[in-house]
């Protein structure tokens, strides 16, 4: 955790360079902020390791009520033109997907200037939290199996339909897929019977492609997938990332020898920043940073496995899915396997939601590794 985290604090550092000194005349000064992220995120990290997770279960209906509301606000905020945006839950590039808690004329907090987050990346952590504790509670019933199984099957798809679709008003389609997802996962480990399962994934399978075609711009992200497809906007992207990791070659063009983040490639410090990576260091780096994430995961399950409750075994495999996911969905939309799609990396990618939120996850997942250990 602690070398991916070194590694994406280097890499920012270096992608920003030269953005950063465009936009504000200090190229660290998204390093800086990373850095202030980085530490308040490693500060939720030892409070919630230090905490058992069977007490942290307990106020996960505070994190759900919390992540339901604020992504109402979002959803309502949303009815309204952007141009009519609150400076609370403004509206950027067409989406609100954000909550400032001291936007301007409110004084800024300082080293970290205004602060807000994204109830989308709080929702990853809230889901699985939340959807553990309340399938860990069903299952310690007692009665007859199959009156368990359909109260879990209705608590799963509330829970998760909500927020997913929540998200997706924002609009957030990547995010809300990947919430539902997660959802999903942790009902199946709790021991849910796999044909509801083939049915819902299905038929939201459907809705996908459906809400995909209706939405001119995620139609021309799919065409732009296909040879000559979409137009030379929402192929720009995906283009300037395929342009960035075929330079690097085997070993990289070097590092800091970037030409990509010369403002050619578009979001170098967080989603793009796997093609910077790949760039600079080649097939080689890329590799061996998808062997260290692998490993991370690897381990996250391994802990799962070894749990001794169906709470620590649920959340383990919702925090892992989670980071495995969305470095899945990253790399695959850099290279042209899914269609482009705005998923950072957690631990490396620029951002203080993504960063804060999965070390928190990652604590209570070193919290279960540990309890695992004391009995």
């Amino acid at each position: 955790m602690l070398l991916l985290l070194g590694f994406g604090l280097l890499m920012i550092a270096n992608a920003t360079s030269i953005s950063s000194s465009n936009l504000y005349g200090n190229p660290y000064r998204f390093a800086i902020l990373q850095l202030g992220w980085i530490v308040a995120g490693l500060i939720c990290f030892i409070i919630f390791y230090n905490l058992d997770y069977k007490k942290i279960s307990k106020v996960s209906r505070g994190l759900f009520i919390f992540t339901l509301v604020s992504l109402i606000i979002l959803a309502i905020a949303g009815l309204a033109p952007c141009s009519s945006s609150t400076t609370f839950a403004p509206c950027i590039n067409g989406a609100n997907r954000w909550l400032y808690i001291n936007p301007p004329p409110l004084p800024e907090v300082p080293f970290l200037g205004v602060v807000g987050f994204q109830p989308g990346e709080l929702s990853k952590l809230a889901i699985v939290l939340y959807l553990s504790s309340q399938l860990s509670l069903i299952s310690q019933k007692g009665g007859k199996k199959s009156e368990n199984q359909k109260e879990s099957l209705l608590t799963y798809l509330k829970i998760s339909v909500i927020l997913s679709g929540l998200i997706i008003l924002q609009p957030n389609m990547s995010t809300a897929s990947l919430v539902f997802v997660l959802g999903t996962i942790v009902y199946f480990v709790s021991g849910a019977p796999i044909k509801p399962i083939i049915g819902i994934f299905i038929g939201a399978f459907v809705l996908g492609v459906l809400f995909m075609v209706s939405s001119k711009y995620r139609l021309e992200r799919l065409k732009a997938m296909l040879p000559g497809g979409g137009d030379s906007e929402s192929s720009y992207h995906v283009t300037q990332a395929l342009v960035a990791l075929g330079s690097g070659g085997v070993s990289g063009v070097g590092f800091g020898q970037s030409k990509q983040k010369y403002q050619y490639l578009p979001e170098v410090a967080s989603d793009s920043i796997f093609a910077i990576i790949g760039e600079e260091f080649g097939f080689i780096g890329t590799v061996t940073v998808i062997l260290l994430y692998s490993y991370l995961i690897y381990m996250g399950f391994k802990i799962a496995n070894n749990s001794g409750d169906m709470l620590g075994k649920l959340i383990a495999v919702g925090v892992s899915s989670w980071f495995g996911i969305q470095f899945f969905i990253n790399v695959a939309s850099m290279t042209k396997v899914i269609p482009m799609t705005g998923v950072p990396i957690p631990l490396i990618s620029y951002g203080g939601s993504s960063m804060i939120f999965s070390l928190m996850g990652l604590g209570i997942l070193a919290n279960i590794q540990k309890q695992s250990e004391l009995y």
